[in-house]
């Protein structure tokens, strides 16, 4: 099936997604209504007055194109040091950490941040770039600019010479610091199936040039039913 692209936009950004589908999913695209994805990894985090590499566990969720939710368990020699979800069900986002319960998100640069940061993890798929509510625009011969028309979050993408997607980027607040970062998602070259979906076998995760996390993907579901009430962090 060849690669069809509804996304507004240039016709270099149309031509350099459709080239970095290709690279990822050759003449197959998988069409992403929805979508369950399961990661295992590595976190830094603080222990007492060390940062070091601890072990997490990861998952995202998605109703493309409104909804998405981010949920991460961090752990050491089998005790939980920390966890929580990051969610937005189309109209509004929430966060909860630990065993609280959500909060809605009102800060309007904090709501901005989940956007943009959810929105990057989007964008490692690729194909939900190619839907009619996305806008593209070209910025030199291996990079272009997606923006959700939706939230008006912006992510810029880099490709390799093969066309391989390299890394994903945004500016946001980073909630740990309380200062806008760039954040941005490196994809490794090397691309394996999970269950039917082609995907990067390693994702690093940075803060400007601190690593935060890494994570290779363990179990993919296309097209699940998803509750609605995932999205509002009041069903897991």
């Amino acid at each position: 099936m060849p690669v069809l692209l509804l996304a507004q936009g240039d016709p270099p950004a149309r031509e350099l997604l459709k080239k970095a589908i290709e690279a990822r999913y050759a003449l197959r695209p998988p069409v992403l209504e929805s979508l369950r994805i399961d990661f295992k990894g590595r976190s830094r985090a603080k222990i007492g007055p060390i940062s070091s590499w601890v072990p997490v566990e990861t998952s995202a969720q998605f109703l493309f194109p409104r909804a998405m939710r981010w949920d991460f368990k961090v752990t050491a020699a089998g005790v939980r040091l920390g966890s929580g979800s990051e969610a937005f069900d189309g109209t509004t986002s929430r966060t909860t950490r630990g065993s609280k319960a959500p909060v809605v998100i009102s800060d309007p640069a904090a709501v901005e941040s989940l956007h943009r940061r959810l929105w990057a993890i989007a964008a490692v798929f690729l194909t939900p770039l190619g839907d009619h509510f996305v806008k593209l625009r070209a910025v030199g011969d291996l990079q272009l600019d997606a923006t959700n028309t939706q939230t008006n979050s912006t992510v810029r993408l880099t490709v390799r010479p093969n066309k391989t997607l390299e890394s994903v980027e945004v500016t946001c607040l980073n909630p740990d610091s309380e200062r806008e970062q760039r954040f941005s998602l490196h994809l490794s070259e090397e691309q394996a199936a999970v269950n039917d979906l082609i995907l990067p076998t390693q994702i690093s995760a940075f803060w400007d040039d601190a690593p935060s996390f890494e994570i290779e993907p363990i179990l993919a579901q296309e097209n699940p039913t998803i509750a609605e009430g995932v999205f509002s962090l009041q069903a897991d």
